[in-house]
């Protein structure tokens, strides 16, 4: 298992990349959306709200999916240095082993009982960045349905067709208030697993030096009495 991570781990560069290229895409999105949102508010108040209802959905189905695809973009980046920890923790396990003779190697401490954590709060934490993106997505096309009325039709809450309106506006402005600190329950995950890596090096550059001392202070010692 511990191997098995490893070698995943080694794909950190692509991760991050990948995060980069959301976080981008994200960032043209919200410009194109402030376009919309500029030409939207340059017309009078009657001519937007009853013909440009267009323009309206697009703004506010943006402004709930476009955080969450944002928020998975940062998840990867952060993924990727939590995979990019991880390869130090093995190149230094390694050093240890370069460093001790070969009948020294059984003393090179093994990782801390923790060190699981570390990739289960980061695999938690990409699973809510998919979720919520996921729920942004279908409550996106419930916000795109709504403002395709006009806004006195949304107002009175019922559709000319008699359709009751108040469920759709209840669950979007329901899944809106849960979903922002769900998307940050996610980005504390990380931030925990990124400590228990830093946390992880820590212990294990601690313990390293404890042993590469002990077994200098041997190996001198045993070369002393050979001398005498």
């Amino acid at each position: 298992m511990y191997s098995l991570l490893g070698k995943f781990a080694k794909i950190y560069p692509i991760m991050i990349v990948m995060g980069v290229m959301i976080v981008v895409i994200a960032f043209i999105i919200g410009i194109i959306n402030a376009n919309n949102a500029a030409e939207y508010f340059a017309l009078d108040k009657v001519t937007r709200e009853t013909t440009r209802m267009d323009l309206m959905q697009d703004i506010q189905s943006t402004l709930i999916w476009m955080p969450t695809f944002k928020f998975l973009g940062l998840g990867m980046i952060m993924g990727g240095i939590i995979m990019a920890l991880r390869v130090i923790m093995d190149n230094l396990r390694g050093l240890g082993y370069e460093a001790l003779p070969r009948h020294h190697h059984d003393k090179i401490p093994n990782p801390p009982g923790f060190w699981p954590l570390m990739p289960m709060f980061m695999m938690l934490g990409m699973v809510i960045f998919i979720v919520a993106l996921i729920v942004g997505i279908v409550t996106a096309g419930d916000a795109s349905d709504l403002f395709a009325n006009p806004a006195p039709v949304i107002d009175a809450g019922v559709t000319a067709d008699g359709v009751n309106l108040i469920p759709t506006i209840q669950s979007i402005h329901q899944t809106e208030a849960w979903l922002v600190p769900f998307k940050f329950f996610g980005i504390s995950t990380m931030f925990l697993s990124i400590t228990l890596g830093l946390y992880t090096i820590v212990w294990i550059l601690n313990r390293q030096t404890e042993v590469l001392d002990a077994v200098f202070a041997e190996e001198k010692a045993r070369a002393r009495v050979a001398g005498d």
